[in-house]
């Protein structure tokens, strides 16, 4: 975190279609969405960040990635078949984002956190099998 005197630079990811945070973060202010987003990631299908969580997110976040639906689930078939990792499509986001933004991270470690191994099976086999 900045206020630690961390240099690490810190980036969100989030859907394209449920992107209140990536849109707060532009704007400066909390905004939320008009009603629960259609994404594939049913993690993030919110109508806002929380309260504690926005200022924590606009002080330190160097930034938010948009992903599509499309690269989320290339992700998650990338995340499977490369290192035998069954996520939950919201847990793909962070993959999706630095496959996405690689120009800037280019030459970088980088590290993606990938949660949600609880993913329903059919809905999983469906879009590892699309």
């Amino acid at each position: 975190m900045r206020e630690s005197g961390c240099p690490i630079p810190i980036w969100g990811a989030e859907p394209e279609l449920a992107n209140d945070a990536a849109r707060s973060f532009r704007g400066g202010t909390l905004i939320r969405n008009e009603s629960e987003p259609a994404t594939i990631a049913d993690g993030v299908r919110t109508l806002a960040l929380g309260a504690a969580n926005w200022p924590i997110i606009r002080d330190n976040a160097a930034g938010i990635i948009e992903v599509s639906d499309a690269e989320i689930v290339r992700s998650l078939k990338l995340l499977f078949g490369c290192a035998n990792l069954k996520a939950e499509p919201t847990g793909a986001l962070s993959l999706a984002a630095a496959i996405k933004a690689r120009e800037q991270f280019t030459d970088k470690r980088v590290c993606c956190v990938v949660s949600g191994g609880n993913v329903d099976l059919p809905v999983l086999t469906a879009l590892l099998t699309d």
